[in-house]
């Protein structure tokens, strides 16, 4: 029990921060709920089942996510130097309102249409939610507990939609109509963790929104770009650590929508059994492990801790290619199962990871360019990972290939020891110049 208490216990906080997160937690135990139905294990599954579409369109369904991000630097323009909740506010109530095109969309090749301009335009606003919440946990959370706080409404978050997909696979298989009032009671109850938002108050920010003001003016003045390129130009680091993790990213993000073909369209799995397999594992398993994760995020560099994670990609991967060539669900259950462990670690470092190389008045913008490359990667990863496990025939020029099936996912693990190696050179070279500078820098942070 003493065990469970450090990990999963609360961080001790201020009482205004306590407020803050509290109001955090509403928003995580409700808006989830109508998010879970955006992801590709859920709405890939009642496309493929329902609508019957092609590969292609499973693929763009499950990139909705990430080509919702490319999206992420035009929110960090809009919200520049303004107050943080109402945008997010404002964002999370559209995304709301898209969700009635997928209710309203009709089983034919103009539903499908809606149904795709609802899930990309939902997940376009959900990226903008993204990076600005980043900047309110960046201001209302301490560093040294930060991975912990934010951590505990990640727990929240997947617990939701956990909970949501495993009541929802059952009723699918009673009655795949029903799927349109599951999207009109998320819609609902999200709407309570929306007003829950809307009354958080931000420690520090008026004077956050200073430095934005200074910083868009003071670029404006020298005629010097603080953009997308010159972020990377400059951070010879963080352009190292956004390279590997944009390896780490393909190896992952090629196999969403192959697996939901594999285990809906190919073995004929059931709602609940394909929806268990594809996204309730792996977030379950996400659930138990964010709180271990965040913990160690807390204490090392963020490149430190991206070694020890690429290690548990890499088996996932490798597991998976086991259960594709022997076409078993259990093994593939297995292998989501390690996904999902992995996947808690990958969300701590992924919402937070860029804040170890950003100065305070940038962190909107290395967010912003970290969002995006992970919109960027995630666009081109589901088409291309669909057209090599499927193959394709009849494209211009090119020539007619029959795909390489399940061992995409032996490809995936190379992908990944590829970054993972990328990943422990950085780490070296950064242990190197922190011992160097005594951590004049970061001195509450551990680099050994």
């Amino acid at each position: 029990m003493a065990l469970l208490r450090r990990i999963f216990g609360t961080p001790k906080l201020a009482p205004a921060e306590k407020k803050s997160l509290k109001r955090e937690q509403v928003n995580d135990l409700t808006v989830p709920v109508a998010l879970a139905l955006l992801e590709g294990g859920f709405i890939g599954v009642i496309a493929d089942k329902i609508y019957d579409v092609p590969a292609g369109v499973l693929a763009l369904l499950t990139s909705a996510a990430f080509i919702g991000n490319l999206s992420s630097y035009l929110w960090t323009k809009v919200s520049s130097a303004r107050a943080k909740v109402p945008v997010v506010v404002g964002l999370q109530a559209l995304t709301m309102a898209c969700l009635i095109l997928i209710v309203a969309a009709p089983v034919n090749a103009f539903g499908t249409a809606m149904m795709v301009v609802g899930v990309v335009a939902a997940r376009c606003l959900t990226a903008g939610t993204v990076t600005i919440r980043s900047v309110v946990w960046s201001l209302n959370y301490p560093r040294s507990i930060r991975a912990r706080t934010t951590g505990r409404l990640h727990v929240f978050t997947s617990l939701v939609m956990v909970a949501t997909t495993l009541v929802c696979g059952p009723i699918l298989d009673t009655n795949p109509g029903s799927f349109r009032w599951m999207y009109v009671a998320g819609i609902l109850i999200a709407m309570i963790g929306i007003l829950s938002f809307s009354r958080i108050q931000i420690a520090g920010e008026l004077r956050h929104r200073v430095y934005e003001r200074q910083s868009t003016s003071k670029t404006s003045v020298k005629g010097e770009s603080v953009g997308f390129f010159q972020i990377l130009k400059n951070d010879k680091k963080f352009a190292r650590y956004e390279l590997y993790q944009f390896l780490s990213g393909v190896s992952n993000m090629i196999l969403e929508a192959p697996l939901i073909y594999l285990v809906s369209r190919q073995l004929q799995a059931s709602y609940t059994v394909s929806i268990a397999v594809t996204m309730a594992i792996p977030f379950l398993m996400r659930t138990v492990s964010v709180p271990i994760w965040a913990r160690y995020f807390d204490i090392v560099h963020v490149t430190k801790f991206r070694t020890r994670l690429g290690l548990v990609w890499v088996l996932s991967h490798l597991i998976l290619w086991v259960g594709a060539l022997f076409s078993s669900v259990i093994v593939l259950g297995v292998a989501q199962a390690i996904s999902g462990f992995a996947r808690g670690g990958g969300t701590i470092a992924w919402q937070l990871g860029h804040n170890d190389f950003a100065p305070p008045e940038k962190l909107s913008a290395y967010m912003s360019v970290h969002v995006t490359l992970t919109g960027l990667r995630g666009a081109l990863s589901a088409i291309l990972g669909i057209a090599l496990y499927v193959g394709w025939s009849n494209i211009g020029w090119l020539p007619d290939f029959q795909g390489i099936g399940g061992h995409l996912f032996l490809l995936a693990a190379l992908i990944g020891t590829w970054s993972w190696l990328g990943f422990v050179f950085l780490y070296r070279d950064i242990r190197t110049i922190e011992t160097r500078t005594r951590r004049e820098v970061r001195p509450d942070m551990k680099i050994e």
